[in-house]
């Protein structure tokens, strides 16, 4: 191969390209503006219940042109390919789908990434290996519908066998060390949107006026606070939500049904990133309402930047990783109480514009293109 080939990098993602966008997608468009990106789905079932509505995939393995600079290799596996008796042998036909379309792409294969609780480094394709980890996996692993036990064992194996090993947040370190003392892993935090061209203005060249509402995007799941949800209803403070339901408890569910059916919450589901960005522009305050778990401890929100790079005024429960911020247009609240006061706060302010460039300029330093330069740096190093 010729020392002047363009560069890949294998993504071996947690999700599948079709499904709810998050750090292993952004991230992979921004790397592919450095280098074309190989994104490896999860292994997608032949047929059965989980291969409802999936893109048709005969035996064997598929490759498509997603974006540019990016392919999408889909894997065949048999139903239950999860189970103990059927994970080895689908981790192989992994393996050999991703030799084998290396061996036919006209690209240096320089690192792997890996952003999944359940799949393994390939064996055989050299490059650097990356394990990034994205949440608390192990803690998650319920919530997420996997084996404890499995999601355990394949983190130990992988932080072995990574050359690097990269963290959303500090708090995920005891996570790595545990596992493996002499790791000592890089903190690479989630990124957002950027902000760049993207503001509406009127034709008067004001920035548009602000809804007094209290907007909260992303999925809906066990996560989030529910009591905390219902006292903002109580309150009188009125609530867009933007994302799609993920729960898998009962009672969540329940809950879930009452807070998005409750007066003065208007539920949109899930709409296109641009649309879901725009409605943020106009909105007045921006919600992270996170239940105070294991899980969320080790988390990095992406919607509490996202928040910031609409401009929006921003209330986080006390998250690690809001803290880590350290942004004086991150309002943290110590208590329900306080979490409730500050939206109400929020939604009453009459702000002026240089607080919202503010807010847009500390969220242009968190960008994904921000972290994939960072990313690309340390495949550099390796090489």
């Amino acid at each position: 191969m010729s020392a002047d080939a363009p560069r890949l990098v294998v993504m071996i993602a947690g999700s599948r390209w079709e499904n709810t966008r998050g750090t292993d997608h952004r991230l992979a468009e921004a790397l592919a503006k450095r280098a074309s990106v190989l994104w490896v789905d999860p292994p997608t079932p032949i047929f059965g219940p989980a291969a409802s509505g999936r893109p048709p995939l005969r035996p064997g393995y598929a490759l498509d042109g997603i974006k540019p600079g990016m392919l999408r290799l889909r894997v065949a596996a048999p139903p239950g390919f999860t189970k103990p008796v059927l994970r080895d042998v689908v981790k192989a036909l992994v393996g050999r789908a991703i030799r084998a379309t290396l061996r036919e792409l006209p690209f240096e294969h320089c690192a792997t990434i890996l952003l999944s609780p359940r799949e393994v480094f390939p064996v055989g394709i050299g490059g650097r290996k990356i394990l990034h980890v994205t949440d608390d996996w192990v803690a998650g692993s319920a919530m997420m519908g996997l084996s404890q036990q499995a999601v355990s064992s394949t983190l130990h194996s992988n932080i072995d066998e990574a050359d690097t090993v990269c963290i959303v947040s500090p708090s995920l370190g005891a996570l790595i060390t545990d596992r493996n003392p002499g790791c000592v892993p890089v903190i690479l935090p989630n990124g957002c949107l950027s902000s760049s061209g993207s503001g509406q203005r009127s034709n008067s060249g004001a920035a548009p006026e602000r809804r007094a509402v209290a907007a909260l995007v992303g999925q809906l799941n066990e996560r989030l606070d529910l009591d905390l949800l219902d006292q903002l209803v109580a309150s009188g403070v009125e609530i867009e939500v933007i994302g799609p339901r993920r729960e898998r408890d009962p009672q969540v569910r329940r809950r879930l049904d009452t807070f998005l059916a409750s007066e003065g919450v208007s539920w949109l589901g899930e709409i296109d990133e641009g649309d879901a960005f725009a409605r943020m522009q106009t909105a007045a305050v921006g919600i992270t309402p996170y239940a105070d778990t294991v899980f969320n401890r080790a988390s990095f929100p992406i919607k509490t930047l996202d928040y910031l790079a609409a401009g929006m005024q921003v209330v986080s429960t006390d998250l690690p990783s809001a803290r880590w911020l350290n942004s004086e247009w991150v309002n943290i609240a110590d208590s329900a109480t306080n979490f409730v006061h500050m939206v109400r706060q929020a939604l009453a302010a009459q702000e002026p514009d240089q607080f919202v460039a503010a807010r847009r300029s500390f969220a242009s330093q968190h960008t994904w293109d921000a972290r994939a330069t960072q990313l690309m740096a340390m495949i550099d190093k390796g090489d």
